[in-house]
This record gives structure tokens, C-alpha cells and sequence, in this order.
């Protein structure tokens, strides 16, 4: 018999059913089984909206899902954040239950992972006026979290993001994240010079840099607080000169969350977004979340929701959303400090149709991409392996792919992680366009080894 943790072949359907099962193989009424793959939904077909999901696998073996939940999403105050188990040894998920929930605020794209110390994070952020530039990122943690529904919460608080320097008397000459924000614009005008504007008809390269000079005075002027002039103080030797100066109201709020924390060494590092600057950022703890300090911000094509992977010698490597022009392809971005400094985004091999993925590091070095594997629409969910690094993905396998036109469902914004018996799980928002009211999260699990089918 097949052993479902080799490396060696495809896992029979059988086996993934009596390792999910531990028993008698009671499948939810919604489900899929392939070779080597099964899928089944969390909870029955609703018309709330429910987007956003992320899975996290707890140290006993129990999986919990979370996601939000509403009529809406920024705009609807009801939205909370939601959640439920896979018991170990179950075939079904739980009923869901409250994960957490700021009255009268939308709660919005939670993540879930656990630390070095073994403590489970929900990360999340109430949206406070109904607009993404107004969200606030939040953090609870748990250490008694093998429970029946959510996990009793020990901490809970706000992460206050303050990234560039010191603004008690407004923006000061010279602040890292305004000098951040000028150099990343500098070098990604260079490169869309040198190798995007080449690959784009003649007649378009006049709008273009029409359209990239208007972005880019929108971020020189949001970095430098110009959205919020006031009396101020220019500190230089010692004195101060009074000054109308900008104040950092952007760059400390509209903070958003997608994908889940990596961890080198002691250091966990939080990937962060702002629709407000079109601009990633990574929040970097070294003690646990009692004090963070941030990256450089990373902009120019429009880049967001960053997932990290880790590469040889602790490189990190982050690919982001593409929210910018065509050719829509994920953006990637690398550090070599241990996510402090981040390079240009530039574009990369895999598609994105402007739409949130998810990745991990394999516990054998290679990289797992969950991904809509197209340029525009969601209904093609597929996951791809690299063995060099992002190189190239020598492997992929369709998760979902519904052809159907306008009635297509879509799967999309994937989480994904891998236990410590080497199994995938994936979590995914499954919107069915066939049925009205027809909305669901999505689980799959499968070996590796079904992505490269040996």
C-alpha cells in the first residue's frame, strides 16, 4: 500500500478518505473527491458575503478556518470575522463560530498563524469610516485554544504602524519614509522605462507616462503628509524653525492584512498593504509583538498582499497582487536582510488577474503557489511548485476550473499551509454565479506529490 507521506506516487483516493475520516469515510453532502485530492465546503451555500479566508494547523492536529462575514465588505458595518475546526480525525467542519467582531465596524481579511512559542494570532482590521484608506489593523492571541469553538483569547490589541521618523512637529526633511517612498518611484520609473514601456505599443507610451507622473505625484504628496498641512517645527543643529509641514496620517492608518506571518529566527514578519498608497509594507517583530518596526515600503506597479517565501541563505522573497497596468503578472520583490530593506517590485512569470494568492515554503525547501492562473476572471484555482526558487514552477495542477463564462464559480483568495506530516491545506472563498445567494469557503487537502503527479 502507497504510504500517503512518501515522496514516491499519488495518494489513492481511499487513503486520503481514511486519513481525513480515521474511520468511516462521511463525506458533507458538497464535495469533490479526485486521485490524490479532496475538496468539500465549510458550511452550506448563504447569501452573506464570505470572503477572505485563512487556515492555520494547531499543534494537536486540529485545522481552524477563519473568514469574514456580511452583507458587504468595507461599506457593511455587520461584517464580522468568522470561524470553525476540523477536529482531528473528523470529515466535517464545525458550525461556525464568532472569531472576533468590533461592533458596528466592518472586520475585515483575518490571518491565523501560530508562533515560535506556540501561541495562535488572529490578525485582522476593522475598517473605522467605511473606507480602506481608514482600516487599523488589530491582533489577538491565544494559548488555550484547543477548544470546541474559537479559542479563548489571552491579548488582544491594536498594531499602531509608524513607519519612517519621529513627525511631533510634522514631516521633517530628510524622513526615511518619504526618502523611502522617492527611491523605490525613482528606480521603478527606471525600470518601466528600460523594460515595461518597450514591450507596449508607441502610440500608448504618451498616456502611460502621463498616467505614471500623476501617480506618482499622488504618492510623493501622500508620503509627505500633504493631505494634512499644519503649524509645524523644522528641527536641523540643534534649532527650530516654524513651518507649515505635512503630518503622517496616511502612512499610519489604512493598514490592511491578506497572508500570513514567516519567521527567520526569532524574527516574525508581517506582510501589510495599503490600498491608500497602492504600497507594501512588512511589520518586523523580533520579541513576540511587543515592540515592531517596519520595512521600507515597496511601490510602483500598484503591488499588494504580499506572501513570503523563504529562499537559501534566509533571502526572503515576496510576490504581490498586481493592481497596476497590464502585462498582469505577479510582482516580486526580495530582501536580503531579514526583511528590513525590499527591492523594486518587478514583474514576474505567474499571471494574477488582480486578485489575492497565497504560498509556503515547503518543509523540502520548495515553494507552493495557490493562485487564480489567469489574467482576468477567478474561476481557474491552481496550485504550481518551484524547486529553484520562483525561477520557474515545473508542476501544476488545477484545483477548480469552471469554464462556463458568466455563470463560472469563482475560487479564489487561497490560503494555504503545510502540517507537519507534510500534507497541503488549502482554504478558499467559492462563489458560486449559477444560484443566487450561493456562497461558500472551500477546503482541500492533498500531498505534494498530487501537484507533480509521481
Amino acid at each position: 500500500m502507497y504510504n500517503v507521506f512518501s515522496r514516491g506516487g499519488i495518494m489513492p483516493a481511499f487513503i486520503l478518505c481514511a486519513l481525513l475520516a480515521g474511520a468511516a469515510c462521511q463525506r458533507p453532502a458538497e464535495h469533490v473527491q479526485r486521485e490524490g485530492l479532496f475538496t468539500q465546503i465549510i458550511f452550506p451555500y448563504q447569501a452573506q458575503h464570505v470572503h477572505g479566508p485563512t487556515v492555520v494547523s494547531l499543534p494537536g492536529g486540529d485545522l481552524l478556518a477563519a473568514w469574514f462575514q456580511g452583507s458587504g465588505e468595507r461599506w457593511a458595518d455587520d461584517v464580522r470575522i468568522m470561524g470553525a475546526r476540523l477536529k482531528k480525525g473528523d470529515t466535517t467542519w464545525t458550525e461556525p463560530f464568532v472569531m472576533a467582531d468590533v461592533p458596528g465596524f466592518p472586520d475585515i481579511n483575518p490571518i491565523l498563524f501560530m508562533d515560535q512559542q506556540d501561541r495562535l494570532w488572529l490578525m485582522w482590521y476593522p475598517v473605522i469610516a467605511n473606507q480602506w484608506e481608514t482600516s487599523i489593523p488589530m491582533f489577538r492571541t491565544s494559548s488555550r485554544y484547543d477548544t470546541e469553538g474559537a479559542p479563548e483569547w489571552d491579548w488582544q490589541d491594536v498594531l499602531f504602524v509608524k513607519p519612517g521618523d519621529e513627525t511631533e512637529r510634522g514631516i521633517q526633511p530628510g524622513d526615511r519614509f518619504v526618502e523611502g517612498v522617492a527611491r523605490q518611484l525613482r528606480e521603478y520609473e527606471a525600470y518601466m522605462n528600460e523594460e515595461l514601456l518597450p514591450q507596449v505599443p508607441a502610440e500608448e507610451h504618451a498616456t502611460w507616462r502621463a498616467e505614471w507622473n500623476a501617480y506618482k505625484r499622488k504618492l510623493d504628496s501622500l508620503a509627505k503628509g500633504e493631505n494634512m498641512i499644519r503649524s509645524g517645527r523644522i528641527r536641523s543643529n540643534g534649532s527650530e524653525t516654524p513651518a507649515e509641514l505635512g503630518y503622517p496620517l496616511t502612512r499610519r492608518i489604512g493598514w490592511q492584512t491578506k497572508n500570513k506571518a514567516v519567521f527567520l529566527g526569532t524574527r516574525m514578519i508581517v506582510p501589510l498593504y495599503s490600498d491608500g498608497l497602492d504600497c507594501t509594507l512588512f511589520a518586523l517583530t523580533d520579541d513576540g509583538g511587543k515592540t515592531w518596526s517596519y520595512s521600507n515600503p515597496v511601490l510602483g506597479g500598484a503591488g499588494i498582499q504580499a506572501t513570503i517565501a523563504i529562499g537559501s541563505d534566509d533571502k526572503l522573497v515576496a510576490y504581490l497582487r498586481d493592481n497596476g497596468p497590464a502585462p498582469k503578472r505577479m510582482q516580486r520583490t526580495e530582501s536580503t536582510d531579514k526583511g528590513v530593506t525590499w527591492s523594486i517590485p518587478k514583474d514576474d512569470v505567474l499571471p494574477n488577474p488582480g486578485a489575492g494568492f497565497d504560498m509556503v515554503t515547503l518543509s523540502n525547501g520548495e515553494w507552493l503557489m495557490a493562485y487564480n492562473h489567469q489574467e482576468s476572471g477567478r474561476w481557474n484555482l491552481t496550485v504550481a511548485i518551484s524547486d529553484d526558487e520562483g525561477k520557474s514552477w515545473k508542476w501544476m495542477k488545477e484545483v477548480e476550473n469552471d469554464t462556463r463564462g458568466d455563470k463560472a464559480t469563482s475560487s479564489h483568495y487561497p490560503s494555504v499551509i503545510q502540517d507537519e506530516r507534510g500534507m497541503i491545506h488549502l482554504i478558499y472563498s467559492y462563489h458560486r454565479r449559477d444560484t443566487d445567494g450561493a456562497r461558500t469557503i472551500k477546503y482541500a487537502v492533498f500531498h505534494p506529490d498530487w501537484v507533480k503527479g509521481s
